[in-house]
């Protein structure tokens, strides 16, 4: 039995609980929703997060050779004032426009998927075939000059045979053709120093003239190199097309490409960019050894792999190259101004090549 009073009390307490129990589900609903856009805001943050975190390793992987010599240069000026003097700079110049020019050729060849391994004995080739022509057959720079680089062309060009048209394996064929090219090399000096007390003016001025009085002549013939290959790679036809060689040849084939003459052509810029190179050392040197051109081997090699870091990571490229150079040669001049020990360029050298090789094989395994 209810009472009116309580039947009253009743209806107030149900239709109370009923809108409890609306608002209940609305809350819930409502609070479900806001989860919901908070995950959805946490992903994009995380995605984004991400994207910011590659984006910046890409950066840092792109223009990690450039941080890295301006990182060192500043160690060693840290170290030794007189590190940033101009001399010392235009000396470290100097020095990168052996490896620079060698590192140039090696890095055309490579382009293409090949190696070169004589190139330390086509420098020495140029330099050793200048030197006997200008002293024994012909007085004049300009003519010895374009008769080595014919005579170093022809290096390239049976490189190129052996490799292409034979079929040996790139490596095992340069190998071989740099051990006749020290014996001849041997052979032509007597297998010592070979020099002369009167070379042609204009050969003595390739490593010794300086522009202004203050700026090397091998300086400023690096930088020429340097814009010729780079429009050469870049900037024609035939560069783009041993780019596409070295990137896939089977499909650079199916759309037309002449595989077999760009092959040929980098073996032989490679080998006159080598003996042009070997000619520049010889005229700082003033004189011709059989194995000069073997202790920039390393050198220049180390400085196309490194170049493969540079703005193209897993790309050998022109302006890489030439960073990787002067990286190499800051390193060896900031080495004997703090007065390091004699074996830790060496050390340094190996360290540096092993790091871009094995960084050059990771970018290129990831694609």
């Amino acid at each position: 039995y209810v009472t009116g009073s309580t039947s009253l009390h009743l209806v107030i307490l149900l239709k109370n609980l009923q809108e409890t129990s609306l608002t209940s589900r609305k809350y819930w609903r409502l609070l479900s929703e806001l989860q919901e856009e908070m995950k959805m805001e946490n992903k994009k943050k995380k995605s984004t997060n991400s994207f910011e975190k590659a984006m910046m390793l890409e950066v840092m992987g792109k223009y990690f050779l450039l941080i890295a010599t301006i990182l060192v240069s500043v160690m060693f000026a840290i170290a030794s004032p007189s590190f940033l003097k101009v001399t010392n700079i235009l000396d470290i110049f100097r020095a990168a426009s052996i490896i620079g020019i060698m590192g140039i050729g090696l890095t055309i060849v490579q382009s293409t998927g090949d190696f070169d391994f004589a190139i330390g004995a086509e420098a020495t080739v140029g330099a050793c075939a200048i030197a006997k022509i200008m002293v024994e057959l012909i007085p004049n720079f300009y003519i010895a000059f374009l008769l080595t680089m014919i005579v170093v062309a022809c290096i390239g060009l049976f490189n190129s045979y052996i490799v292409i048209n034979i079929g040996m394996q790139a490596f095992v064929a340069t190998f071989g053709v740099s051990t006749l090219m020290v014996g001849i090399c041997k052979f032509l000096t007597g297998g010592g120093q070979y020099y002369s007390t009167s070379w042609p003016s204009g050969f003595s001025i390739l490593g010794q003239g300086f522009v202004l009085g203050i700026i090397p002549v091998s300086v400023i013939l690096l930088a020429l190199c340097t814009i010729i290959a780079f429009v050469f790679m870049e900037k024609t036809k035939t560069g783009r097309y041993i780019y596409a060689v070295g990137a896939n040849p089977v499909a650079a084939q199916h759309v037309g490409i002449n595989i077999r003459r760009n092959r040929r052509i980098a073996f032989v810029v490679c080998s006159m960019f080598a003996g042009f190179a070997g000619i520049i050392q010889a005229s700082m040197l003033s004189n011709v050894t059989p194995s000069m051109g073997d202790s920039n081997f390393l050198p220049a090699m180390s400085t196309c792999m490194l170049g493969a870091t540079f703005l193209r990571p897993g790309v050998f490229n022109i302006l890489g190259t030439i960073l990787g150079s002067i990286l190499l040669a800051v390193i060896s001049n900031g080495l004997t101004m703090v007065g390091a020990s004699f074996f830790l360029k060496d050390i340094i050298q190996g360290a540096v090549l092993i790091f871009a090789v094995g960084f050059v094989a990771v970018i290129r395994h990831k694609r």
